[in-house]
C-alpha cells in the first residue's frame, strides 16, 4: 500500500474514532432526582423537582471524562412540596409567567480528579437563570460513569435574592421564608 493511502487510512479511523466517542445524553428524569431546601420562620421546606430536561454532550470511559455541553432546564411548574398554597407562593416568587424554567449551562470544567476507575470529581462554572436572571455559579460535582450514560451529584448553596427573588411570605407575613436556599441533585443521564 502507498503511504499516501496508509496516511489517509490512519486519518480516516482517527476521525471516526474521534466522532463515535463523543455522545449526547439526555436527562432521565425517573431515575433523577433534585430537591430544593430552605428554612422559614415557622419550620424548614423542601420542594423536589418531578420533571428535569436536558442534555450532555460526553466523551465517557471508566478512566476518563471529557464534557462538551451540558445544559438542564426545570420547568417552574415542575417544583412541588406537597403544599398547594406554598406552591403557588413560590411560582409567584419565581416568576413563573414571564420566566416559566430554570435553566442552567455548564460554561468550564476545573480540577477533574479521577476517584477510582468510573468516578470522578470536578469543579463546574455555569449559567444558573432564576427568574429571569443569570448568575454564575461555581457548583463541586462528583460525576459516576453508567453502562448507559452518566450520572452527576451535588449541592449548592445561594441566596434567593441574588436572583432577584423575594423571599415568600405566608398568612398576611406572619411566617417568611429565609434568604438561602440549598439545592441538591442526583441527575443520570442516558
Amino acid at each position: 500500500m502507498k503511504p499516501q493511502l496508509i496516511l489517509v487510512a490512519f486519518f480516516l479511523m482517527a476521525f471516526s474514532a474521534d466522532r463515535e466517542s463523543l455522545k449526547v445524553f439526555q436527562t432521565d428524569s425517573a431515575h433523577s432526582s433534585m430537591t430544593i431546601e430552605g428554612t422559614s420562620t415557622l419550620h424548614d421546606w423542601e420542594m423536589k423537582a418531578v420533571d428535569l430536561q436536558g442534555t450532555v454532550d460526553a466523551t465517557l470511559s471508566q478512566e476518563m471524562l471529557s464534557l462538551q455541553e451540558l445544559k438542564l432546564r426545570v420547568p417552574v411548574e415542575a417544583l412541588r412540596s406537597g403544599k398547594k398554597a406554598m406552591d403557588n407562593n413560590a411560582y409567584k416568587a419565581l416568576k413563573r409567567k414571564e420566566h416559566p424554567h430554570i435553566k442552567y449551562q455548564l460554561l468550564s470544567v476545573s480540577d477533574l480528579q479521577r476517584l477510582r476507575p468510573g468516578l470522578f470529581q470536578l469543579n463546574t462554572k455555569g449559567k444558573l437563570e432564576v427568574a429571569g436572571k443569570t448568575r454564575l455559579l461555581d457548583i463541586p460535582i462528583r460525576a459516576q460513569v453508567l453502562d448507559q450514560g452518566i450520572e452527576f451529584s451535588g449541592s449548592t448553596t445561594f441566596l434567593m435574592s441574588s436572583f432577584d427573588v423575594e423571599a415568600p411570605q405566608f398568612m398576611m407575613g406572619a411566617v417568611s421564608t429565609g434568604d438561602e436556599i440549598t439545592i441538591n441533585f442526583k441527575i443520570r443521564y442516558n
